[in-house]
């Protein structure tokens, strides 16, 4: 049923979808991956999948690649990702994989084959990357499939349950689901997941790349604004740029060194957050404008530096004073608030913080994260945490306490060894 309404929908769209690939070149990017139109693992080689969503999930997922890579030297790692960007900031977000390729589209004959070429003994995939075909494919090649740092939100749960004879097989179909806490693992379970198949091991997150100086990239000193008061807003949504400025301009009339630092999580918006930026007297440069990392140097005359490049934030947190985390003043629900507490910068957020509740209760906890009840709670609120003394002790905070959770990793690269034993395949 599934496969013929999305075959009727393919025919009734497909002018739709002519006119767009014409007019968005982003849409055409590794247009023949979506069709599996990727390197074939060689015979008698060993591979595992590994997919992510986006930049962030493959950020997640470095420190379980770089294990493999360590452990099975051997093998051929090939990474996946739903989007354009994770698939362009992968080579940097996750070096030891062989391959990065986007992930193909959910049909039958193309999951096929995409299978056929990758040849996988064991896929892994992060967050709520459930795609039934693909999932009841491995099932039927008896190819096993672990969900690592997974999580099932409220609104994820009820779209599973409406439609849950579609994914019911293929939530049958996975070995294991790790998963970040016990509200998600509850979820799986009322969904029909036996209790027996999950584990909650906390977020990946908590072990990414939580060494900034090692990231690609420039850094803030490299940058030569290393002793700069500088405010990143970052993965910043529509409508929060607008509110970031507003606080920025209150710092700047207290601190005429400050800068900001700009990450939109779409480059769509870049010319507008220009247009906003110059209504708020601010001038703002592109880091793309600055050319190659060793030599990119920030100008004096643009206090606002707008991220237009991928894979060069989480390198660029090491020496900020505060950072914003977006999707927290509308209803996207936040997105990861421990990649810059691992780099030692206190952390800001808004009221919506579904996606990200536990990392930042426990930051909140322990005194390194400023929560904002609204946009003008926001706006009053950050200069004065900005500029207040003790933001670097709060940094520090935020540092030690990500620092503290290291498990999930252990837990997961054991989960992740046992099922290849199984196998007979060796840990």
């Amino acid at each position: 049923m599934l496969n013929v309404a999305m075959t009727a929908a393919a025919v009734a769209l497909a002018p739709v979808g002519l006119v767009a690939l014409a007019l968005r070149r982003e849409w055409r990017t590794g247009l023949g991956e979506r069709f599996a139109r990727i390197p074939a693992t060689p015979r008698g080689q060993r591979a595992i999948w590994i997919h992510g969503a986006s930049v962030g999930e493959l950020t997640a997922l470095a420190p379980i690649v770089r294990a493999l890579r360590q452990a099975h030297a051997g093998d051929r790692l090939v990474v996946t990702s739903m989007t354009v960007g994770g698939r362009t900031a992968a080579p940097s977000r996750v070096p030891d994989a062989d391959a990065c390729v986007l992930f193909p589209l959910d049909v039958p004959r193309i999951v096929a084959r995409a299978l056929d070429r990758v040849r996988p003994c064991l896929v892994l995939f992060s967050e709520t990357e459930l795609w039934p075909n693909f999932l009841a494919a491995l099932a039927a090649r008896r190819i096993p499939a672990i969900m690592v740092s997974g999580r099932v939100s409220a609104s994820a749960f009820a779209r599973y349950d409406r439609w849950r004879w579609l994914f019911a097989p293929a939530l049958a179909s996975v070995r294991w689901f790790c998963v970040q806490s016990l509200e998600s693992a509850r979820r799986l379970v009322a969904l029909g997941v036996p209790a027996a198949r999950v584990v909650v091991t906390g977020s990946l997150k908590t072990a990414g790349p939580l060494d900034p100086d090692a990231a690609a990239g420039p850094t803030l000193a490299s940058l030569g604004v290393g002793d700069a008061p500088v405010l990143v807003a970052a993965s910043t949504h529509p409508g929060e740029d607008e509110v970031l400025l507003a606080a920025f301009v209150r710092i700047r009339t207290r601190e005429p060194r400050a800068r900001l630092l700009l990450a939109p999580r779409k480059h769509d918006r870049l010319a507008d957050i220009e247009r906003l930026a110059a209504a708020h007297g601010v001038g703002s440069i592109r880091r793309s404008t600055l050319g190659a990392a060793a030599a990119a140097r920030w100008p004096a005359d643009a206090p606002m530096l707008l991220l237009d490049t991928l894979g060069e934030l989480a390198g660029l947190y090491r020496g900020a004073r505060l950072a914003f985390v977006g999707g927290t003043l509308d209803a996207t629900g936040g997105h990861n608030v421990l990649e810059p507490a691992a780099a030692g910068t206190s952390v800001a957020v808004g009221p919506n913080v579904a996606n990200v509740a536990a990392d930042v209760a426990r930051l909140a906890a322990g005194g390194a994260l400023l929560g904002a009840a609204n946009a003008a709670d926001l706006v009053a609120r950050l200069p004065e945490r900005f500029l207040d003394s003790g933001a670097a002790a709060a940094g520090a905070r935020a540092a030690a306490i990500v620092a503290e959770r290291q498990g999930p990793l252990a837990v997961t690269l054991g989960i992740i060894r046992g099922t290849l034993a199984a196998q007979g395949r060796g840990a």
